[in-house]
């Protein structure tokens, strides 16, 4: 008797597993998995491009900064060449 009832448990522990069909359960449709994929990809994309619209114009804001320090160093040495012509006496305007 205690045979039979430890094959029962076993038979009703195992049948569920048996009972199920390989390859069915809560996957998601593949067509659902390849739009969120294409989603992404775009979005990668799109991002990409802002990515390098912002560095072309990081780029273009520092090219412009170097021009003006040049201006400014330019302006300053010119001011001290000014400061200095007048600090000598008879050359001055």
């Amino acid at each position: 008797m205690r045979r039979f009832a430890w094959v029962a448990w076993c038979f009703m522990v195992a049948a569920p597993a048996w009972a199920a069909v390989p390859g069915q359960g809560a996957k998601a449709p593949h067509g659902g998995v390849g739009q969120k994929v294409s989603g992404k990809t775009d979005e990668v994309a799109r991002l990409q491009q802002d990515v390098a619209s912002e560095e072309a114009k990081s780029q273009e804001a520092d090219r412009k900064m170097e021009e003006q320090d040049r201006a400014i160093a330019d302006l300053r040495r010119q001011l001290e060449q000014l400061k200095g012509a007048r600090a000598v006496p008879g050359k001055g305007p």
